[in-house]
């Protein structure tokens, strides 16, 4: 055995001795110069590139490549593709007799890689896989896998200083870079695990945003022989950090045949300051600490990723989602479930945006994202517990309940229950978005409503004269043809109401519409509503800010103002100017195309009863109306023609109907009350003279008119302008 170790010694020295001979025969045979001549002639055969580099130096154990450059294809008039300062690689010699590549060496410097997308999608190194594109020879021998690992490859140290990498797309204006590329591995094999160590800066740049993260990291790394099945990485820690934001990352990936993905994270600083530079308009908040964590398989064959967990935490509120993510066709394609748990109240804290709104509660759900299109992309459900939030004057408390999503395109609630200013209501709603309609159900029941005031910007305080602004009805037509169409079925009831310039002790509203829009120029469908007994205070201001109320109280305030032109006072006492007692109010509105036909409306005041009738043409402004009010304290019924339009209305006494109206009303008089003198004593001469003649009877007929006219001009105003 000795012996035989002996001449392994004396062959193994022997070889060593015909190794550096072969070396200097070969640098002998082929000098510096004649193998870069054979490397650029190769490289413009082969790659159809150019290649240069100032000096190859071999040696014993090794080799050093200065200035090494590779033009752009074909000659570097188009541009340098790849650059380094340095390439060196170093060898171990002894190893060798051993079957191992063992390399003390492996360095870059200064390397700089420039990847470009042309304009019209093609890559500056699509010739160099067209080129390298063969097929592959059958290998014929027998039994050998052996092959597989006849040198085992081995490096002390593996860096690089100062590389980068450079992508440029010139389809959408963009950039990406890798920069001061600095990477240092240690103890490399392919067998064993080793450490790397990563620093660089990731680089983005397009026409809005120029953004640099300077990245750090370090890692663990086994290819186990380049068996994919067995190989990991380990990532220790990646940090990185963009102005006050940072993030702190680790984890790891297992199975490269099948990738097994594990992450977890943190991100600190996100503030509208810090993200000033990407997006200048965002509100201001502050963000705590935002954790995650992330589990999944990815399925390279399949082009699938399998999501078996990821969340994200924000304080007490988070998000957990699980799922699939395909890539593998021409757009992505998902199914994530996720469970939502928002803290209502933590989440206000962030942001001075949400100060004096008083969020507090919970909001809980699961809801499934697919990647269906048409607004069928999420459905689940979403549960409000005891949810607060107040925008003066209305505070809403309380509020609990269910809301389900069929999709985006189609969302309920069975019920939800809550308070508004402390006053108990519920609420029930269908929402679906047809497409070129949004259809809506609802019903709303509030035992009472109360407010201080409707908004700081209404009231008569900051308008000139609010009793002279138009009723806004037509829009012009290019806002109209960018109206929202609503189809709007629903009641609603009230209990006690107490808002400023109106009260009542009850209201409903019942609403059926169709092709419903701001300018309700295309209504089809009905509109009725019923008040209890209550008071108007400043009926003009009171619709100027409500459109709802404007719409509703649109009649009455057409009578407004036509008796103010006219000077006659229906509504209210002198001594009491501005209010409006009324004991009941009711109306029923039928559209057809945007024409609105009054069917009939009774607003029954202090001082008189008024029933309107006829026709508002939300398409022409047009109004085609007839109001017959009946003054309680002379029971003296007059009848108004209102024609014009909704923001310059006109009207006139209707002598004819007006006179009929007088007849009927003083044969058929019967309800008790106070009435004018003269009127009661033309009455009594008209029973004691049932016997008189002809004549006698015309007489009094005509003192009866001359009586009546006189009770018709006490309505009337001493203001000679408005009289005419």
């Amino acid at each position: 055995m000795k012996k035989l170790l002996k001449w392994v010694g004396i062959l193994a020295g022997v070889a060593a001795v015909l190794l550096v001979a072969a070396f200097f025969t070969l640098k002998a045979i082929f000098p510096e110069e004649k193998i870069k001549s054979i490397i650029q002639t190769y490289a413009q055969n082969t790659l159809k590139r150019e290649i240069t580099f100032s000096d190859l130096s071999f040696n014993l154990i090794g080799i050093t490549l200065k200035d090494l450059a590779i033009s752009e294809s074909t000659t570097f008039e188009q541009g340098t593709f790849i650059r380094a300062d340095n390439v060196v690689v170093k060898l171990k010699l002894k190893p060798l007799l051993k079957k191992q590549i063992n390399i003390s060496t492996v360095g870059l410097k200064g390397l700089q890689i420039n990847l470009i997308k042309d304009k019209e999608g093609k890559f500056n190194f699509e010739d160099l896989t067209q080129s390298s594109t063969t097929e592959p020879q059958e290998d014929t021998s027998s039994g050998s896998d052996s092959s597989t690992q006849f040198f085992d490859l081995l490096a002390e140290h593996v860096y690089t200083r100062n590389c980068a990498v450079f992508y440029k797309d010139q389809q959408e204006n963009l950039q990406v870079s890798v920069t001061n590329l600095n990477v240092d591995v240690k103890d490399f094999d392919l067998t064993s695990p080793f450490d790397a160590r990563l620093q660089f800066n990731l680089g983005y740049q397009d026409e809005r945003q120029n953004i640099s993260l300077p990245i750090k990291s370090n890692l663990t790394i086994n290819l186990s022989n380049l068996d994919l099945a067995q190989a990991y990485v380990t990532l220790q820690n990646l940090d990185t950090n963009y102005r006050e934001i940072t993030l702190a990352l680790k984890g790891g990936v297992k199975n490269f045949n099948q990738p097994t993905v594990n992450l977890q994270g943190l991100i600190s600083g996100v503030s509208n300051t810090a993200l000033a530079e990407l997006a200048p308009d965002l509100p201001h908040f502050v963000l705590p600490n935002i954790s995650f964590e992330a589990d999944g398989v990815a399925d390279l064959d399949n082009s699938l990723f399998t999501l078996s967990q990821a969340k994200l935490a924000v304080s007490d509120s988070s998000i957990l989602a699980v799922g699939k993510v395909g890539w593998g066709g021409d757009t992505p394609s998902y199914n994530i479930q996720n469970d939502i748990n928002l803290n209502l109240t933590q989440l206000a804290s962030m942001t001075n945006l949400l100060d004096g709104f008083g969020m507090k509660g919970k909001i809980t759900g699961q809801l499934t994202a697919t990647d269906k299109k048409d607004k069928q992309d999420v459905h689940g459900t979403i549960t409000l517990d005891k949810v607060a939030v107040q925008y003066p004057p209305v505070t809403v408390s309380e509020m609990s309940g269910n809301i389900t999503l069929a999709s985006l395109a189609e969302i309920t609630s069975p019920k939800i229950t809550g308070n508004l200013n402390q006053e108990p209501f519920s609420l029930s709603f269908t929402y679906k978005d047809l497409g070129s309609v949004l259809d809506i159900l609802f019903q709303a029941n509030l035992s009472k409503l109360k407010l201080d005031t409707f908004s700081t910007s209404s009231g008569s305080d900051t308008e000139q004269n609010v009793s002279d602004t138009p009723v806004e009805t037509a829009p012009s037509s290019q806002s109209a043809t960018a109206e929202t169409l609503f189809n709007l079925k629903g009641t609603l009831t009230v209990g006690e109401i107490a808002v400023p310039y109106f009260s009542s002790t009850g209201a409903s509203l019942n609403v059926s519409l169709t092709k419903a829009s701001a300018s309700l120029k295309q209504a089809n469908g009905t509109i009725s509503f019923d008040l209890q007994e209550g008071t108007i205070n400043d009926l003009m201001t009171f619709v100027k800010d409500n459109k709802i109320v404007k719409i509703l109280l649109l009649p009455l305030t057409l009578v407004k103002k036509v008796t103010s032109k006219l000077g006659i006072n229906l509504f209210q006492p002198s001594e009491n100017s501005g209010q409006i007692k009324f004991s009941s109010g009711s109306g029923t509105y039928q559209f057809n195309n945007g024409l609105m036909n009054i069917e009939e409306t009774h607003f029954n005041s202090a001082i008189s009863n008024m029933t309107a009738t006829g026709n508002i043409n939300f398409k022409t402004d047009a109004l085609d109306m007839r109001v017959k009010a009946t003054v309680l304290t002379s029971q003296t019924p007059i009848v108004i023609k209102i024609g014009g339009t909704t923001s310059n209305p006109s009207g006139k006494l209707d002598i004819t109907k007006t006179a009929v109206s007088l007849v009927g009303g003083i044969v058929n008089y019967k309800t008790p009350g106070k009435v004018a003198s003269s009127t009661v004593h033309t009455a009594k001469d008209a029973g004691k003279t049932v016997v008189n003649t002809g004549s006698q009877a015309v007489s009094s007929t005509v003192n009866t008119a001359v009586n009546t006219v006189k009770n018709i001009s006490g309505l009337f105003k001493k203001d000679k302008e408005k009289n005419q």
